[in-house]
């Protein structure tokens, strides 16, 4: 047990100076306010001129129930989102970046490390990167009057919200591994695959409104989403309170077991395709081969 927890810890030591460029510690912070923040106020400053266009035309598509609710739902959506990016598609950057760039991948592979405990390191160095910006934009959210009126210190359910982080880093550590695996057998050109996958998975989780105004064959394909269950159970646990939508009626025990369900055969996938994608690679040549300058 010491090699896979020296493993751990090193590698998400090095993810996390990888992550930061060695850059001074402040200035880094400084880096991780200004980025979550700025994206976050940009879907608020959106809500406004959205609000202000359906008045000036005399109403609006969306419910007047949900109306009033939609700026807290999207902005804590989009803050917990961040933890999605940054771990769900960070940990397939980490191939691209050790083979194409530093090319150590390789060394990695061979070396006494295990190799998706190494990978497993990397995640949790961005899923300590999400976790700071996601704080600090909720806290941000404290500033902007349509905000502070929901989300409240007294509103916040602490226990459920330990629990949704703990399966949903289970889930994000396994949804990693699924892109981190194809990655491994492809080219540098797969990092679009992570970012075209990233919109996929932002469009049908139900970030910024509810799967109900989706087509309905597109509200199936979002309820197989481990992270519409996740981001739902999120909104809950900190705003205290249930949203419109397709999952408005199911109670926070069912909706987690709908997280846990999904998440279980997520990660059975996972491994599944994991060591499948690691031979091919293996066999091809491909954890070592760069395909750029």
């Amino acid at each position: 047990m010491i090699e896979p927890v020296r493993t751990l810890r090193w590698s998400t030591w090095l993810g996390w100076q990888v992550e930061s460029n060695w850059a001074n510690p402040w200035l880094f912070l400084l880096y991780l306010v200004v980025k979550p923040v700025t994206g976050s106020l940009m879907l608020v400053c959106m809500y406004y001129a959205a609000t202000a266009a359906a008045a000036g035309l005399g109403g609006s598509a969306v419910s007047p129930r949900f109306r009033a609710d939609l700026l807290p739902y999207m902005f804590v959506s989009n803050a917990c989102f961040g933890l999605v990016g940054t771990v769900m598609f960070g940990m397939s950057y980490v191939v691209i970046t050790d083979r194409e760039s530093y090319r150590m991948l390789k060394y990695v592979f061979i070396s006494p490390a295990r190799f998706q405990v190494y990978f497993v390191g990397r995640g949790l160095a961005r899923a300590a990167e999400g976790a700071v910006g996601g704080g600090i934009t909720i806290l941000a959210g404290l500033f902007i009057p349509g905000i502070r009126d929901h989300l409240r210190a007294e509103t916040v359910d602490w226990g459920w919200l330990a629990a949704y982080l703990g399966v949903g880093l289970v889930m994000l550590w396994a949804a990693g591994m699924v892109l981190a695996s194809a990655v491994l057998n492809l080219s540098r050109n797969s990092m679009f695959l992570s970012e075209g996958l990233g919109a996929v998975v932002y469009f049908l989780s139900g970030v910024v409104f509810p799967l109900s105004i989706l087509p309905a064959w597109l509200q199936v394909a979002g309820a197989c989403l481990p992270t519409t269950y996740w981001l739902e159970g999120m909104r809950r646990a900190l705003l205290g309170r249930r949203f419109p939508g397709p999952l408005e009626h199911t109670s926070e025990w069912g909706l987690l077991l709908w997280l846990l369900a999904s998440t279980g055969g997520l990660v059975v996938a996972s491994q599944l395709f994991y060591r499948w994608s690691v031979r091919r690679a293996w066999r091809n040549g491909k954890i070592e081969e760069t395909t750029g300058n």
